[in-house]
């Protein structure tokens, strides 16, 4: 288990789904009210998610308060505030040799795979069905979300290219995805059990310097902090380079049975994680928050 810190962290990482929301259900109450004490106390927030940030505006409420949103797995960050989206302050996409060679490797692995544009059109992709192999449930259900515009990939061989995204059984992924590394190394591989909960493995591919940690870690050089100044808390191995970097680092009790002892436990999605994380780290920040705004706990 990483070594828990002594300082109380100014920055406050966190995934989005099956960290803070569940599948089926809602942020809770009690997190959506440790977002506002962290906030007062002075505390930066962050969400690190893979989803776009059209899709994540589509959860979003102004109830639920940030300060930053790393969206995509890194490809970009952005500003946050009290009326949601604010200024965009990086996107990143891949290379044109490296956009090459991937496009190439997935037509060969015959898996079925999207194709996303890079920021801020990273909701959009163009998509080809596997030929030999079973199209998973999650694959079905990416497509036909209706917040997303798949176009089907007809042979285009030049375009902005920000993921590559693949979708198997664990087995036949694993397999798949070991090709994938062997002939393009250098670039950033990120495995995720399906947000479908359908047993399907995904791969997602980004550029190399591309993921939720090195976001979180060149924004919180930005800030002027480290990642002895970082708590985060997450559920799955997507989250896993943004829990080793972090000093503090948290991941929910349904997490991968082989990751839960690398951190510290907390609830599931839905079970107010954050005040847990909170409750560790501040004792009294979320007592004393509701005290001074009482109307808060109407909705805790």
């Amino acid at each position: 288990m990483k070594k828990q810190a002594t300082v109380q962290p100014p920055l406050w990482f966190t995934d989005f789904d099956g960290t803070l929301k569940p599948l089926a259900g809602e942020v809770s109450p009690e997190d959506l009210v440790s977002l506002k004490a962290v906030g007062e106390a002075g505390g930066v927030r962050v969400v690190a998610t893979g989803r776009s940030v059209k899709t994540f505006l589509r959860d979003w409420s102004r109830d639920f308060e940030l300060d930053y949103l790393i969206s995509s797995s890194g490809l970009a960050l952005t500003r946050w505030g009290k009326e949601g989206e604010g200024e965009t302050l990086e996107i990143r996409s891949y290379r044109p040799e490296d956009a090459a060679l991937a496009v190439q490797c997935s037509l060969e692995l015959d898996i079925g795979f999207a194709f996303c544009f890079p920021p801020p059109l990273a909701h959009s992709f163009y998509y080809k069905l596997p030929e030999k192999t079973p199209v998973p449930r999650s694959f079905e259900a990416m497509i036909n979300q209706s917040d997303r515009a798949p176009i089907p990939w007809r042979g285009e061989s030049s375009f902005p290219l920000g993921q590559v995204l693949l979708i198997a059984q664990p087995e036949l992924m694993r397999e798949k995805a070991a090709v994938f590394q062997k002939r393009v190394p250098n670039l950033s591989f990120v495995f995720t059990t399906s947000p479908y909960e359908d047993g399907s493995l995904w791969l997602e591919v980004y550029p190399p310097e591309v993921s939720k940690g090195r976001a979180a870690e060149r924004l919180a050089v930005s800030l002027g902090f480290g990642a002895e100044d970082a708590v985060a808390l997450g559920n799955d191995y997507n989250d896993l380079d943004l829990l080793r970097w972090a000093g503090m680092a948290y991941i929910s009790e349904k997490g991968p049975a082989d990751l839960l002892p690398l951190f510290r436990n907390m609830p599931p999605a839905g079970k107010a994680p954050l005040k847990f994380v909170l409750d560790e780290l501040r004792p009294s920040l979320y007592g004393d928050y509701l005290k001074r705004h009482p109307a808060e706990a109407l909705g805790s």
